[in-house]
């Protein structure tokens, strides 16, 4: 019995990879203002241009391992299994710290679009 996948479309895909893509940067940008104040686009700077320093190596991973996994995937085909294993395991820790700051966050914003909320 052959089962029919159901697969994102291009609109869905980049949807779901903008909002993991942008989250992280806005909760960056947002801190960096708390912290540096005035000085904050020096400290954006910075990394911008670290990011863009980094950009053919993303780009190789990724066109050479489309695949699922990330981080996981391209480290198991160019190193050792335990150390893949050690990357997909800081991967979750980091999309777990993701959820929590995003659940924070969220409260935040709600508890001051509703003030009287504890």
């Amino acid at each position: 019995m052959n089962k029919v996948q159901h697969k994102l479309n291009q609109l869905s895909a980049t949807a779901i990879c903008g909002n993991d893509i942008s989250s992280s940067v806005l909760y960056v940008s947002a801190l960096a203002i708390a912290f540096a104040g005035q000085y904050a686009w020096i400290t954006l700077l910075i990394v911008s241009l670290v990011l863009f320093l980094f950009r053919k190596i993303y780009g190789e991973v990724v066109g050479a391992l489309p695949l699922n996994g990330g981080a996981y995937n391209a480290l198991l085909n160019t190193t050792s299994k335990s150390t893949a294993s050690f990357a997909a395991t800081l991967t979750i820790l980091s999309y777990m710290a993701t959820a929590v700051i995003s659940a924070n966050e969220a409260i935040h914003y709600l508890h001051h679009l509703i003030p009287a909320m504890p």
